[in-house]
Formats: C-alpha cells, sequence, structure tokens
C-alpha cells in the first residue's frame, strides 16, 4: 500500500471516500465539475460472454446431478414400496397359508394387471392400505411361480443403476434365460416371495 506525500493512512483512507462519494455529489454527468469517464466503466463483450458460459456450464452440472437425484428418490420410492409389499405378503401367507395365486394359468393378462390384483387382494385382507402405484418411467409387476425358491415374485425396474446380473439392493435373481436372471444384465429388482 502507498500514501501520497506527507499523508497518514487515516487521511488517505479520508481522500478515497471522498472521491467515491464525489461521484453522489454531482448534479449531472455533463457538469464540468465531473469527469464522466471516472464514472462509465462497464464489462467489455467478452467478460461477458465467458460469465454467461461459465453459468451456462455449471447450471449444466447442477441440473445433471438433480436428474441424477430424482432418479435415485423415485428407485428408492420402489425399493420401499416393494418392502412394503412383501411384509403384507408374509402376513397374506400366515394368515391363508399361500401368497395370492396369479399365474397365465388361472389369471389371462400382463403381469401388471397380476400385480393389481395381488395388491387388491393384499388390501382387502387389510395388510396394505392401498394399492402402490410406480412412479414415472415404469410398472410394478407380480407373477406366481409357486414353490420354495420363487413363490410370488415381484418385479420392476431401477432406473439409477446399470444393467448388472448382480441382484441389487438385496434383491432375488433366481433364473438364467427370464426376467430377473443371474446371466442377462438388466436394471430389474425383483423380490421373491417364497411359498413353502
Amino acid at each position: 500500500m502507498f500514501y501520497l506525500k506527507n499523508e497518514t493512512p487515516l487521511e488517505n483512507h479520508k481522500t478515497k471516500a471522498n472521491s467515491f462519494f464525489s461521484f453522489f455529489q454531482c448534479k449531472s454527468l455533463s457538469a464540468g465539475s465531473c469527469d464522466r469517464r471516472n464514472f462509465l466503466t462497464g464489462f467489455t463483450l467478452i467478460e461477458l460472454l465467458v460469465v454467461i458460459s461459465i453459468i451456462g456450464l455449471l447450471s449444466s452440472v447442477v441440473l445433471a446431478s438433480l436428474n441424477n437425484a430424482r432418479a435415485k428418490a423415485r428407485d428408492t420410492r420402489r425399493i420401499q414400496d416393494f418392502k412394503q409389499i412383501s411384509t403384507a405378503l408374509y402376513l397374506y401367507y400366515d394368515k391363508y397359508g399361500t401368497v395370492p395365486v396369479y399365474n397365465n394359468s388361472n389369471s389371462p393378462g400382463s403381469h401388471q394387471i397380476k400385480f393389481e390384483k395381488m395388491a387388491t387382494d393384499l388390501v382387502n385382507a387389510g395388510f396394505l392400505a392401498q394399492i402402490p402405484t410406480s412412479p414415472t418411467g415404469s410398472t410394478y409387476q407380480y407373477y406366481y411361480y409357486g414353490g420354495s425358491t420363487v413363490g410370488g415374485i415381484l418385479v420392476t425396474t431401477l432406473e439409477s443403476i446399470q444393467n448388472t446380473t448382480v441382484p441389487p439392493y438385496g434383491s432375488c435373481r433366481p433364473f438364467t434365460n427370464n426376467w430377473c436372471s443371474s446371466t442377462i444384465a438388466s436394471k430389474y429388482y425383483c423380490l421373491c416371495n417364497v411359498d413353502n
């Protein structure tokens, strides 16, 4: 820091303050006592473009991470729904000796329709408050295979994971060439509800 000759730090501070506030004392910029060049400073076009491009880059990074966070939140909801349904299926099994039996032999239609019928049974039995619905991007499906390995299987697709043959988040992959395959990579999240 430098000071004018014979000027103390306090006087230098006063000089800077006086020059700053002199702008407000001007009646008009065209007045002879005010110099326009001291007050009309701004950004160049290149500086503005650089700032705009940096803001654009930062906003795209934030939006990408926000979309990823939303996909993870939807996946978390799907997993929690399936855990709640699985608990209800075990309570249903405890009361009736079987999980709801909906397969191609007794219930034509898609696996999504089978899920809705199974969930309706759980609601009617008092084990679920309402039929869970999947967040945007996937459906909830159900199929009854029976037996001690699979039983009634709940299936949905997760968004935020890569295709994998490893069961994600404690799910099951009981098949080799079917959905929920342990040999074909997919984003399926499957919960087996053993019926034995």
